[in-house]
């Protein structure tokens, strides 16, 4: 493979791809490892166009829109995934087989993907502002800069609304993407009078969102197709296999494969990593003067303990508790509801009655409509024949309100890795989460204060699923930042503490979660501790010359 490089990145997802980037810019020799799985079957089955036209004139439609293995029906119980249409299944393939998980309480979604889960993300990119990093030893100007850094990377759309400054600043931001008739008319009653709503907390807008309005490089904007939960087309939604992408055209930039890292160590000049080639069945090292790990929260996780030698010991453990909310939303009553539009979230609802210095509650509502209605036919009391027959009245008047509430780690929260077989590639990460009364009582009196408000908006909840702990897929606090030198933290320039030469980058970093999504958040940290680290090295090499 080359000489050693000057900086080994473990993963290719958002935290991953996103630390490698100023690395590389920096003109620093990187090389990564990972499993990169890829679509290997629906991806180039899915055509272009709306998603209208599919449905009328394809012929092949069931193989990509319900799978050949009827795989996209998903009978089982609503949890993590449930957005994962058969061209989208593929981002978990393997990862449960090489990544031993075990748990009464937590389900999760793991990935060994090139691009990692957010091959499947709603794209969803809120910054966190000051109130959500309270606590944190780094603050919004420590991040600030790498936000807009990113943001002017991968495309970032939003709006200057009431909403902002609940998202955060953000100059390098696209205008918002249009929203469809359903998020417009609720938008249009919110204008007509939000003082009372603001009164009790209640803020609407639009979202912020990894989809470009604007084309940026070879990326081309939404088309409003409404396909976006089965296509990439015109890469308009940002997936960290187009940064992978872009990478390799640099000579300083090697992606290595089917590549699982099973640990590392630190030494007096450099680390080692060990990985296992999947195809070869061998094991491999490699060497370089730092090390970045960016996996994802759980399969980090798993790499720091066996290395350090730390099985047994348990780590916190934060996850947004998630809540689906069906909506009617009777001013939409009678629409045809047949407009151009994209798939992703249509409006924001932040629910904040201290203001924006205070912790508050984020919402996103998605209209519910194409194939997905399946969802809530299934939960009808009425039978199918008659069930379908009423959707497809109300389909246009539909929503769901995904709310992501905030988390703190407590000892019913933990993650512990179990000792397999020889080689330790086959340990067993076991997980627990459980709420306490307290703060599910917290979650119903927010809940109900967000239905409500949305009342007045004409907006009703039909329904209300809670789809399990780990249906958010935002996983997070394991190795928490921290100023203090203790066993299993890092410190706020990412450095594993105890080693000298281990970083780590993506959201097990974070000590506890707003009501948010962190994957904007992930890459912006990512891109400022790859940023010191870049720096650091770049003065080393000068004082060897």
């Amino acid at each position: 493979m080359g000489s050693d490089p000057d900086v080994l990145v473990v993963g290719s997802g958002a935290s991953a791809v996103n630390a490698a980037w100023p690395l590389v810019a920096a003109g620093l020799r990187v090389r990564m490892l990972d499993v990169g799985v890829r679509d290997e079957r629906y991806g180039n089955l899915v055509p272009d166009g709306p998603f209208e036209e599919v449905r009328r004139t394809d012929p092949q439609q069931h193989r990509y829109l319900l799978g050949d293995r009827f795989e996209g029906i998903g009978f089982e119980h609503l949890g993590a995934g449930a957005q994962l249409t058969p061209p989208r299944q593929w981002v978990t393939r393997d990862a449960d087989r090489l990544q031993p998980l075990a748990s009464a309480s937590f389900f999760p979604l793991q990935s060994l993907a090139e691009g990692g889960l957010a091959n499947a993300w709603g794209a969803g990119a809120p910054a966190f502002c000051a109130a959500d990093l309270a606590g944190y030893p780094i603050a919004h100007a420590d991040l600030a800069p790498h936000y807009e850094a990113v943001a002017a990377r991968i495309g970032i759309s939003g709006a200057r609304d009431d909403l902002w400054p609940f998202l955060g600043p953000l100059d390098a931001m696209q205008p918002a993407v249009a929203c469809d008739g359903n998020a417009g008319a609720i938008l249009r009653r919110y204008a007509r009078g939000p003082d009372r709503l603001h009164r009790d907390g209640l803020y609407l807008g639009a979202p912020r969102l990894a989809m470009l309005s604007r084309p940026l490089g070879d990326r081309q904007p939404t088309r409003y197709w409404d396909m976006d939960f089965w296509s990439d087309a015109g890469r308009s939604v940002y997936r960290p296999r187009w940064t992978v992408d872009d990478l390799r055209r640099s000579p300083r930039f090697a992606f290595v494969p089917r590549r699982l890292v099973v640990a590392f160590a630190d030494g007096p000049d450099g680390v080692t990593v060990t990985a296992r080639d999947l195809d070869a069945g061998t094991v491999e090292t490699h060497r370089a003067r730092r090390l970045v790990i960016g996996a994802g929260t759980l399969a980090t996780t798993r790499i720091v303990l066996r290395s350090l030698g730390a099985h047994g010991t348990r780590v916190p453990l934060v996850c947004n508790p998630h809540t689906y909310a069906a909506m009617l939303n009777l001013g939409r009553l009678g629409d045809a509801g047949d407009e151009p539009r994209h798939s992703l979230a249509q409006l924001c609802v932040v629910h904040a009655p201290r203001g924006p210095a205070a912790p508050f509650t984020v919402g996103h509502y998605y209209s519910y409509r194409s194939l997905l209605l399946f969802r809530l036919l299934k939960g009808s009391p009425l039978p199918m024949r008659h069930g379908l027959a009423v959707l497809r009245l109300l389909s246009p008047s539909l929503g769901v309100l995904i709310l992501q509430h905030a988390d703190r780690p407590t000892p019913a929260k933990y993650c512990e890795l179990r000792a397999g077989g020889a080689g330790g590639d086959d340990d067993v990460l076991h997980v627990e989460y459980a709420l306490s009364r307290e703060e599910q009582a917290r979650i119903d009196a927010v809940e109900a204060d967000i239905v409500r408000g949305l009342r007045r908006l004409r907006c009703l909840r039909l329904q209300t699923v809670r789809p399990g702990h780990a249906a958010s897929t935002h996983f997070a606090g394991t190795l928490p930042m921290s100023r203090r030198d203790a066993p299993l933290t890092t410190a706020p320039d990412g450095r594993l503490h105890g080693t000298r030469h281990v970083y780590v980058v993506d959201g097990s970093v974070f000590p506890d979660l707003p009501s948010k999504g962190l994957t904007f958040t992930m890459m912006a940290n990512a891109d400022r501790i790859a940023t010191l680290l870049a720096r650091s090295l770049g003065a080393l090499q000068s004082a060897h010359t």
